[in-house]
């Protein structure tokens, strides 16, 4: 069982409390008030006290809220959270931009051409970098954000989308805070449109990038060349399933192979079949395939608009959460002793925000986090 709770502490002009702790199916779920229609989450240490933080993007309130973790489950807002982010921040990555060894912010500013960079004190404040927000001439804007050493200049560099183009854009960065516009543009599948993501997935040491294509059902697998160039991996683009929207990376078999999960956007799909998760299993070259089992039906889920994965029980067998915005519920993908996933459901206050896992304390459990747009919050969910 686990004791951890969430305390938020008082600080000048904001009041943070937590409602009060609430255990339904196996989960005791804490919310936690955030800025104006919170919609993104992302976990990290922007404090360097070792203790995973969470940043919230605010996107009616045009900021990100700083929530510093002591590592018991317990969070404050740091001073001046929240931070002024740019319009409709849609997406945070971390990265050290300006390269002092404090964690930075870059963030996607959804319906405006623009990134936004905050720069971090390494004690959880952040400013905006000298000329942020940047126009990245995106065509017609940004959804997503990802950091990398994509040329090898030891700088954090930017992919950022350029959907109407069929497009990511790279965008060099100068190591102090900014990133050299406009930037290097690559082909992809046809409205790359909501996620893409960064990682090694041919094991060469060099950042790679995935796109969801939203128009060609399939994902776009870029291999960098480590000198700020891509090529598409062997076999790009891989099918999955219809509509792919949004995604998440994850080493879903436990092969030290970075796998791929996938949502449809359901609006646009055409029937039940099609209404489905789909698992992308990576082979460690750069070539995906589809999971035995995959692709896993979104039962009683409507509105399915985010997803993550992990190790949720810490048992090493890693599950799949999906945020379901209508039906106003999670359902949880988790293995069994088979191996295959079987579904359960259990309530979440909804909304279109995202749904994010992270170890938040110091057990062997991971923690669930959603962003509850319509009454301001988080929930942190724990395991019982």
């Amino acid at each position: 069982m686990k004791a951890a709770a969430l305390a938020l502490a008082l600080l000048p002009l904001t009041l943070a409390v937590g409602d009060s702790s609430i255990t339904q199916h196996g989960f005791r779920q804490i919310s936690i008030p955030a800025g104006r229609g919170p919609r993104w989450i992302t976990v990290a240490d922007v404090n360097h006290d070792g203790n995973p933080d969470l940043l919230v993007a605010d996107a009616e309130g045009e900021t990100v809220t700083i929530l510093l973790g002591d590592g018991t489950g317990q969070f404050r807002q740091a001073p001046g959270s929240p931070v002024p982010a740019g319009h409709l921040p849609n997406d945070i990555a971390v990265a050290d931009m300006n390269c002092d060894g404090k964690p930075d912010l870059v963030i996607a500013n959804h319906q405006a051409p623009y990134l936004t960079i905050l720069l971090g004190d390494g004690k959880g404040g952040f400013h905006p970098a000298p000329a942020s927000p940047f126009d990245v001439h995106s065509t017609p804007h940004p959804h997503g954000v990802t950091v990398a050493d994509f040329n090898g200049d030891g700088k954090p560099d930017v992919v950022t989308d350029s959907w109407g183009n069929n497009q990511i854009e790279l965008l060099l960065g100068d190591g102090s805070g900014g990133i050299k516009t406009p930037g290097r543009y690559f082909a992809v599948g046809h409205r790359p449109y909501e996620r893409l993501r960064s990682a090694d997935f041919n094991h060469d040491g060099i950042p790679d990038v995935v796109t969801t294509n939203l128009d060609d059902g399939t994902v776009t697998i870029l291999l960098g060349d480590g000198k700020g160039s891509f090529r598409d991996a062997p076999g790009s683009p891989f099918q999955a399933g219809a509509k792919p929207w949004q995604m998440f990376v994850d080493d879903v078999d436990a092969d030290g192979n970075a796998d791929l999960v996938i949502l449809p956007y359901q609006r646009d799909i055409s029937g039940v079949s099609e209404d489905a998760v789909t698992v992308l299993l990576g082979d460690g070259k750069g070539t995906f395939s589809p999971m035995a089992g995959s692709p896993l039906p979104l039962a009683n889920c409507r509105g399915a608009n985010s997803v993550t994965a992990g190790d949720l029980r810490g048992d090493g067998k890693h599950a799949i959460v999906v945020a379901c915005a209508e039906s106003r519920n999670l359902v949880l993908f988790e293995r069994g002793p088979d191996g295959s996933f079987a579904a359960s459901s259990i309530p979440a206050k909804g909304g279109w925000g995202a749904v994010a896992m992270a170890r938040l304390t110091r057990d062997r459990y991971s923690e669930i986090v959603t962003a509850n747009p319509d009454d301001n919050t988080i929930t942190v969910y724990f395991s019982e």
